[in-house]
C-alpha cells in the first residue's frame, strides 16, 4: 500500500498515533486525492472520526476541497448516512421553504431534482412541503410535488 492509502486507512480507522506518524514522515499527503479525488480529511468525516478531521486540519487539511466523483465536499461525506435516510440540512428546509413562498418553481425544481426526498420531508416547523406547494397557489410549483409526475 502506498503511504496515500495507508493516511486513507488511518482515517477511515480513526487511528490518531498513525494519522500523525504518517504525517510526520510526509506532510504533502494531507491534502492528496485518491483514485475517487477524496482526500484524507473526507474519510475522517464519512466515518464521523472528529479527533482525525481536527488533526488533519491542523495539519493543512482543505475542508472544502471537493472530490473529483461528487462534486462533494468533507461535510458533504459526513452527512451522507443522514441524507440515505432523508435526512437534510435545515437551511435546506429552510430556503425550500423560502422559495416555495416566493413562488420561485425554478429553484423549487433545484432542491428537488438535486434532494427528490425533499418531495415527503416537512420543513422546520413540522409542515409538509406537498402542503406548502398546494397552498402557495402556484400550478407548477404544486405539479412538481405530485410524485407521479417525478421521473427517475
Amino acid at each position: 500500500m502506498s503511504d496515500l492509502d495507508n493516511l486513507i486507512a488511518a482515517a477511515k480507522q480513526g487511528n490518531l498515533e498513525q494519522v500523525n506518524a504518517i504525517l510526520e514522515a510526509d506532510d504533502s499527503l494531507v491534502n492528496q486525492k485518491d483514485e475517487s479525488g477524496a482526500t484524507p480529511v473526507h474519510y475522517a468525516a464519512l466515518n464521523g472520526h472528529s479527533h482525525i478531521v481536527r488533526l488533519l486540519v491542523q495539519r493543512g487539511a482543505d475542508v472544502n476541497r471537493t472530490d473529483s466523483q461528487y462534486g462533494a465536499t468533507p461535510a458533504g461525506w459526513a452527512i451522507e448516512y443522514f441524507r440515505e435516510l432523508g435526512g437534510h440540512l435545515a437551511i435546506e428546509l429552510d430556503d425550500l421553504a423560502h422559495a416555495i413562498q416566493l413562488k420561485d418553481a425554478r429553484w423549487v425544481a433545484r432542491f428537488l431534482k438535486r434532494f427528490p426526498s425533499l418531495r415527503q420531508a416537512s420543513d422546520t416547523k413540522g409542515t409538509p412541503f406537498q402542503r406548502l406547494a398546494r397552498e402557495s397557489g402556484d400550478p407548477e410549483i404544486a405539479r412538481l410535488f405530485r410524485l407521479k409526475d417525478v421521473v427517475s
